[in-house]
């Protein structure tokens, strides 16, 4: 595909010249973003915890790899597609073909993705926590990251990346940001396409844009938490997070309270109080829903036996991953996978 056709910044590039003004590209950039030069409202992607945040416990899980599916169909006619074995690109992306993505279905998506919504809304539930998309909002999910649509509606369009082995993502974020930051975050997007599509192929240069716009999107994370008052709530909140985040990181192995509030530096007592004030619900809950969902990935996608699940998972023994499961879900392991 010829960049000139589509690139919002065509009028400013010659193929006979490598000159290139930076006032006419900022004033470029202006007019592309027009849609979005509203006022970004206040962050509206933060978890509602008084609501029940939480996927339907008998649902399967549909696992999402970018590789399989046809990207040009998935993102709209009139955007503007990119893959390779490193990363995919999709610039005025217009998701509209209900068959990828659709509303009560829970997937899982191995490869980190960094999306920046232009238009539209859309409801949407991140590994147990609920959060509400819309124009600037910024997301950037881990590996293997578990959602479901609440809702999807209409005339959305995004821009986004997929990267794969070569870029490590350890953290999720969701923000809104300004109209500053997301003026950058399309110019390094739209950056990215560029190089990327050079001949012959500029590997580590890609690498590095792309590592620079996860270092960008978590330092916007960062400049838009450190203006939140510092009120009791709020601290409670962030305890909450960075909670979740170790339960995430280790729910496979450590299924006890204790081991967080050491890794959180506070007593277990203080924590269950804390996670039960912030969220509505115990610690014990947050674990145990991390660690079924776990479960639930491992038998939807792997080809190991109930046993071996039980053993990746650290129980004692299958009997007493069968009585956690069912207990937790309503199914044995095996009525699960059945569905």
């Amino acid at each position: 595909m010829n960049l000139y056709d589509f690139h919002p910044f065509r009028s400013l590039f010659s193929q006979k010249s490598t000159n290139f003004a930076i006032e006419s590209y900022n004033s470029a950039i202006e007019q592309h973003l027009c849609i979005l030069a509203c006022r970004w409202p206040n962050v509206s992607g933060i978890a509602n915890m008084e609501k029940n945040a939480m996927m339907t416990d008998s649902k399967n899980i549909n696992y999402f790899p970018i590789d399989s599916i046809n990207l040009q169909n998935f993102a709209g006619a009139e955007s503007h597609v990119f893959n390779n074995d490193d990363l995919s690109i999709i610039l005025n992306g217009r998701p509209s073909d209900k068959t990828f993505f659709r509303e009560g279905e829970v997937y899982q998506l191995p490869e980190p993705r960094l999306l920046l919504f232009i238009n539209g809304e859309a409801d949407v539930l991140l590994d147990l926590e609920q959060y509400h998309f819309e124009r600037g909002t910024v997301i950037l999910t881990t590996p293997d990251v578990i959602l479901e649509f609440d809702h999807i509606g209409q005339n959305v369009e995004v821009c986004g990346i997929a990267m794969k082995e070569a870029v490590q993502v350890v953290e999720r974020n969701v923000t809104n940001a300004s109209d500053k930051d997301c003026e950058l975050l399309l110019r390094m997007m739209y950056l990215l396409w560029d190089v990327a599509t050079q001949s012959p192929y500029r590997r580590e240069t890609v690498l590095q844009l792309l590592r620079a716009m996860v270092a960008d999107v978590q330092y916007i994370k960062q400049a838009s938490d450190s203006m939140v008052d510092k009120t009791a709530t709020s601290r409670h909140q962030k305890l909450f997070q960075q909670f979740k985040t170790l339960v995430s990181r280790h729910c496979e192995r450590e299924r006890k309270i204790p081991f967080y509030a050491d890794q959180l530096h506070i007593t277990p007592h203080h924590l269950s109080a804390v996670i039960s004030r912030a969220s509505g619900h115990s610690a014990m809950y947050w674990i145990n829903r991390a660690v079924v969902l776990r479960a639930k990935v491992l038998l939807h996608t792997s080809g190991l036996l109930t046993y071996e699940i039980a053993e990746r998972l650290h129980f004692a023994n299958p009997p007493a991953f069968n009585n956690f499961f069912k207990r937790e879900t309503g199914l044995t392991p095996k009525e699960y996978r059945g569905k």
